[in-house]
């Protein structure tokens, strides 16, 4: 569920279920109701022009138990992304933004310190490949499907997002691998 807009606070909540909850503070019952029964809902900012705030949250992993980061707060091209015990840091915080295509599924994750985007390093669509983060284009390496399993699948690849092996340790590399059910392909946003 992809929320925009005022009075929205993403809180990601790390129980057994490892799932996202997401605190409605000001928003009308109706729509709350309808957001917490996994309706998709878009808030709106209330301006004329009507252009929906963007929402960051943690991409928490659930078979890791750490989140999606960039390391050092780096703003550069082609940092390598890695996984890291969840802070508050907004290097740890990404916006999932629709793109056209598809059945709604298709976002961009967008980090909230480097503003750059969620990308797989060369358009490889090799398993391993190295997640980076690159200034946001319109490249399919730069579009993932965000599936029902909580899954990132890289369009131009389509691989999944994932921590090689499972690996608990902090720093470890995030990459694309093929698509399967295992924890260390989910993501909770």
């Amino acid at each position: 569920m992809l929320l925009d807009g005022p009075g929205i606070e993403p809180e990601l909540l790390h129980d057994e279920r490892r799932i996202a909850m997401f605190r409605l503070s000001s928003m009308k019952p109706k729509v709350a109701a309808a957001a917490l029964a996994g309706a998709s809902v878009i808030a709106f900012s209330p301006t004329a022009s009507a252009t929906p705030t963007a929402v960051y949250a943690s991409l928490y992993n659930a078979g890791t138990g750490h989140c999606l980061a960039v390391p050092g707060s780096s703003t550069a091209n082609g940092t390598e992304l890695v996984q890291w015990t969840c802070t508050t840091n907004d290097d740890q915080y990404w916006s999932l933004e629709r793109v056209a295509g598809g059945n709604g599924d298709r976002v961009r994750v967008r980090n909230l310190n480097s503003g750059k985007c969620l990308a797989i390093g060369g358009s490889s669509t090799a398993n391993g490949a190295n997640a980076i983060q690159w200034t946001c284009s319109t490249n399919t390496d730069q579009v993932w499907i965000y599936d029902s399993a909580f899954r990132l699948r890289n369009l131009n690849s389509d691989r999944c997002l994932a921590i090689p092996n499972s690996s608990t340790t902090s720093g470890t590399k995030a990459i694309q691998w093929t698509c399967n059910t295992s924890p260390d392909q989910q993501w909770v946003w």
